[in-house]
């Protein structure tokens, strides 16, 4: 089993409570989508996407690699002869409430759409800085605050491709299988547009690694020190 460092936030706070530069953000993005094909594909919604369930590499190797983690809230999507079905069964709310999907404030089951609703809303805050309903803990307003900021309302600051972005998480049913492809090329756009390299390190790489050198060499040297 790998071991695995901090989470992103975590790394964010240190330097720059909840903000992210486009890189980051947009590189996050990346691969945070990249995390959540692999799962539903193996028939899984997380339900509980936010910044503390992604957290970077322990080894220098991956500092820069996102991975994706509890899945105590995770659930299997219904198969029947082989094939999705829709469940009709009402719920308890799932998730956390900042992020969740609209969807979840109504109690109906989550599917793949609402994992990536919840991680849009988490890109936006991380480029951002908050999010409307940052701070407020009633349930209905919460929810009365994320119908106003539909159809671009929360995207006034992001790149223009989250608009079709959302427009495309938003128009899915729970049957629907998400155009992942489409939604990272969307991003790869966003970084070509703006003149981003995206094969440059995360900010925090280069600050992790050096703290890790720094303590290797501390144990070694104390390691030493105990055999003479």
């Amino acid at each position: 089993m790998e071991l695995l460092g901090p989470s992103v936030i975590q790394v964010v706070n240190r330097r720059r409570p909840y903000m992210f530069t486009l890189l980051q953000m947009l590189k996050f993005g990346i691969q945070a989508i990249q995390a959540l094909r692999e799962m539903h594909k193996a028939g899984m919604v997380h339900r509980d996407v936010k910044p503390d369930n992604f957290v970077i590499g322990n080894t220098k190797e991956t500092a820069g690699t996102i991975y994706l983690i509890d899945f105590g809230l995770c659930k299997k999507m219904p198969y029947r002869y082989g094939k999705l079905i829709k469940p009709t069964q009402p719920c308890n709310f799932r998730g956390t409430m900042r992020y969740a999907s609209p969807k979840a404030h109504l109690k109906v089951e989550l599917g793949r759409s609402d994992d990536l609703i919840s991680l849009m809303y988490m890109m936006i805050e991380f480029y951002v800085g908050k999010l409307p309903w940052t701070g407020i803990y009633d349930h209905e307003e919460v929810y009365r605050l994320k119908q106003k900021f539909l159809h671009g309302r929360l995207l006034t600051q992001m790149p223009t491709e989250f608009q079709t972005f959302e427009d495309h998480i938003f128009s899915l049913d729970y049957l629907d299988e998400p155009n992942y492809t489409m939604l990272i090329q969307l991003l790869y756009s966003a970084a070509s547009k703006a003149g981003i390299n995206l094969n440059e390190p995360f900010e925090w790489e280069e600050e992790m690694n050096e703290q890790r050198e720094l303590i290797q060499q501390k144990q070694y040297e104390e390691s030493n020190s105990r055999t003479y």
